[in-house]
This record gives C-alpha cells, structure tokens and sequence, in this order.
C-alpha cells in the first residue's frame, strides 16, 4: 500500500521493513522465555529509531508527525513488547520536554534519549484520575528547596525502567484544572519515589505497566518543565501526537492481520479447493482491505496537516477513532479465517488480538474521542 509518501519517507519506511523482517524470527524466542532479546533494543537504537522525534542539535532525526507515523506502521508488525520504550520517545512525554524544557532540560535530556541511556516515563494517569485529569491528586507544594510532590500514578508505561519521570501535579488546586496543574522532570533516583507494583497486561508491554508513588519527593525549583499551571495544556498538547502514533500502530497491526489472512486464505484447503476459493471469505478479505486503506489515508492526512501547522484536535481524533476500531475489526476477522490455529499461542494473529485491544483504551478512549470530534464540530 504506496500513498505517495516522499522519497525519503519511502526509503525509510523500505529500511524498516527489512529490519522488521530480521527481527521477528526472534518473536518465537520472546514467546518461549517472557524476556525481549537484547539485540532487538540495540537494533533499535543502532538504527536511530530512539532518535525520531527529537531534535537534530540534539542528535535526533527530527522526523515530523507524517515520517513518523509512516514509519511506526512498519515497526507494529514486530510484537509491541520489542519497542515499548520507543513510544515515550514519540509521545506526550518527549514532546513537552522538546516543547518546553529548558536549554539546560534539553541538554540534559535528549542526547541520552537519542542514545537510550535515558528512558522515559509520562506519569499522568492515577487510580483515580483517567480520562478526566482534573480529578488528580498528586499535588505539588512549594518549599524553599523547590517543590514537594505527593500522590501516585497508575497503569504508567516504562514505569520501572525510567531515569526520568515527567510528572503532572496540581500546584494551586483553587486554580482547577487548567491553571493549576504543572509538570516536572523528576529524576527516578529522588528519595521518597518508588514503583510500588506491576499491573499484568492481555498484550504490549512486558511485563504490564506500573504504579508510582510519590511520598514527599523533593525536587529543585528547577525541575518544573515549562510554566507553572500550565500542566494541563502541555498534556493535551501532547496527546495529538500521541492519538496519532497509537493509530499508526492500530494500522501497522491491521495491515498485518490483512497479509497473513490473505496468504492463509490462499493456502488453507478445504472442500477440494482452498478457503479463497468460498464467497464469504472473499468478503471478509475485502473488508479488511477497505478498511485498512481508509484507516491508513485518514491518519496520513491528519498526519500531513499537523506538519503543516494544522494542528485540530478532531483529526488526531478521527485518525485513532478509525484506525484503532478498523484495526480492531480486521484483526478480528483475522482470526476468524485462521480458524482454530488464529486462538492458538504461537501465531501471530493471535498475539495481535490481544495487543490491538488496548489502542480504543488508552491515549483517550474511544469514547473520549468522539467527545473531542463533536466538540470541535460543535464549535
């Protein structure tokens, strides 16, 4: 599926291919032990994929949101486990410390994010707060050394892996949520900051997800990213990008799911002939064809405008709506072709089943997106 990206898109997206096609053999081994092999993160790092989005005085490639969007397609053929610490690097998290971090943040930072020797964690959902931040309670309270943070955090990707946590916390509850939350680079090692369980997941990343707590973290003044009472603005900033890399990775899976059902479609037999050979099927397949081109389409535009500087809500929106419930179907349908083997361990399509699911929940739930569509519609 060729959509007339530029040509060194293209040519990226043709390198990470192949490099996909080296590394999934190692899937069967990931399977059999729980543990990712260590070339696949060295691989990664080796071929600058920890280095997309960030700036090039940095040493990043400074890809913009259609590169990376077409790329990431490429890299969620592998099992989502293989890069779960290149998502931080594309997301909220890396995109307010390029947006708002200081010079000193930034150097700091970004090169040992280029080099993986700094991984990152973006730490805004809590028990109690999901879909609505403003009902957080981590807060952040000023002192004469810099600021005291209080609170926990839950279902937070790289959690245990991180040397830095971006946390989101109020600093003037009065204020409310939108001037009253504020963000800070904190830096793992703080006393009083600890990861206080591991929440096991269906599928993507290994072993689950993570729960912090904050319990009288002391950070200098200097830690606070960007403006004060700002927070809510940076989170939300953030998660356009975000919505779009979550589809990206929904249509990389889905278009997937459409290659291997195709090839078991025309291999499989069954009453003399093969499967492909049956109407139904034929229908299924053209389906899952339709729907993936238009999931692909509706996020490369989205992605295209916001490198124009048309950065609207509703079509990061649109583009994880569709790409995430398309990508869901067409996994679905996957299974259904491959029959028995599609339920069974070992296959792909049904490792995709369970890491699919995820993309209609987090980075906004579907339901949360199609508030932001009518909203902005509403306008």
């Amino acid at each position: 599926m060729d959509f007339e990206l530029p040509n060194d898109v293209r040519e990226f997206c043709e390198v990470t291919r192949q490099i996909v096609r080296d590394l999934l053999p190692l899937e069967r081994e990931y399977h059999e032990t729980g543990i990712v092999p260590p070339q696949v993160r060295q691989t990664l790092i080796d071929n600058g994929y920890f280095a997309l989005a960030l700036p090039e005085e940095y040493g990043g490639l400074g890809l913009g949101a259609l590169a990376q969007a077409a790329v990431q397609i490429e890299l969620a053929r592998l099992p989502p486990q293989f890069w779960t610490e290149l998502r931080p690097l594309m997301g909220p998290g890396a995109r307010n410390i390029v947006y708002h971090a200081s010079a000193a943040q930034k150097a700091e930072l970004i090169p040992g994010m280029v080099s993986g020797e700094i991984p990152i964690a973006f730490a805004l959902t809590e028990p109690n707060s999901g879909s609505d931040p403003g009902s957080m309670r981590t807060t952040a309270v000023r002192n004469a050394d810099g600021w005291v943070i209080n609170g926990s955090k839950t279902y937070i990707s790289n959690g245990k892996n991180a040397k830095y946590v971006i946390v989101y916390a109020y600093t003037d509850k009065a204020a409310g949520s939108r001037n009253g939350i504020s963000a800070f680079l904190m830096p793992a090692s703080t006393p009083g900051y600890s990861v206080t369980g591991t929440i096991e997941l269906m599928g993507t990343a290994s072993p689950g997800v993570y729960e912090l707590t904050f319990d009288n973290c002391q950070v200098p003044a200097d830690a606070l990213l960007g403006e004060e009472g700002r927070g809510f603005h940076y989170a939300l900033e953030g998660l356009n990008e975000g919505r779009m890399n979550v589809a990206a990775t929904a249509v990389g899976m889905g278009e997937y799911a459409l290659e291997l059902a195709t090839e078991e479609a025309k291999q499989r037999p069954a009453f003399g002939g093969v499967i492909a050979d049956f109407q139904a099927i034929r229908h299924y397949l053209s389906n899952m064809a339709t729907d993936m081109r238009a999931a692909r389409l509706i996020l490369l535009d989205a992605a295209w405008r916001y490198d124009q500087g048309e950065r609207r809500r509703e079509l990061a929106s649109m583009a994880k709506l569709f790409a995430t419930e398309a990508g869901s179907r067409t996994v679905d349908t996957a299974v259904q072709i491959f029959g028995g083997a599609g339920y069974c361990r070992g296959y792909a399509v049904e490792r995709m089943y369970r890491d699919i699911r995820i993309t209609r929940i987090y980075e906004g739930s579907s339901e949360i997106q199609r508030n932001t569509i009518a909203r902005e519609l509403l306008r």
